[in-house]
């Protein structure tokens, strides 16, 4: 007759242990026995037919573990993929603003017409940025406190916005709300506008002399 029964002990280095069933008795098991891949941990249900051991001993054999196995929380590597609805072409567009931008400056410092700290600023800032994108969205993962959207802006503003495309490109994330999407843009074309200005010197022509 089939027991059911709960895995009160288990050696997990030597692949043995105990299983109690219903009515207390405890019966030897050996990994060999557990039906399936996966490694039996203490506390799982199970359900088993009893056997007499070479030593005698009353043992479980054909045991299936019948424990419904935790949902595993989401990871950075569970969003390698484009959500559903959102295509790669509109996520890639993220990297090719930060790109853009970025070629901007070098041309900018490259040409003389731009001190080389404006780089080292929007590298800073940028890192800054991508690591506030990182830990909000494993906060979202893991239902803790949130990164409040304004500063998300606020620091994209403040020369961050190339880590901040990179990061939302590489982490899928606050790629979906309309208005969050339209004010990340709009910071973009800022930066853009004002790193072009100063890669073809057009601040310079427009100065008063």
């Amino acid at each position: 007759m089939r027991r059911s029964g709960e895995l009160v002990q288990w050696n997990n280095k030597g692949g043995y242990g105990f299983v109690r069933d219903d009515t207390g008795r405890d019966y030897y098991v050996h990994i060999s026995k557990v039906a399936g891949d996966g490694r039996p941990r203490v506390g799982d249900s199970v359900t088993f037919e009893t056997a007499i051991g070479r030593k005698g001993r009353p043992s479980a054999v054909e045991v299936i573990i019948t424990t419904i196995p935790a949902p595993q929380p989401a990871t950075l590597r569970d969003i390698k993929q484009s959500p559903a609805g959102i295509s790669r072409y509109r996520l890639g567009l993220r990297t090719a603003a930060a790109t853009l931008m970025t070629l901007l400056i070098l041309w900018a410092i490259g040409t003389g017409r731009t001190p080389e700290w404006i780089g080292l600023l929007y590298a800073g800032m940028g890192a800054g940025s991508a690591l506030l994108y990182r830990f909000d969205k494993l906060y979202a993962l893991t239902g803790k406190y949130r990164v409040s959207e304004t500063n998300l802006h606020v620091v994209d503003l403040s020369f961050g916005i190339i880590g901040g495309l990179a990061a939302q490109e590489v982490y899928r994330h606050k790629t979906v709300k309309p208005r969050f999407v339209a004010a990340t843009w709009t910071i973009a074309l800022v930066h853009t506008l004002f790193l072009a200005a100063l890669a073809f010197g057009w601040l310079g022509a427009l100065l008063p002399t």
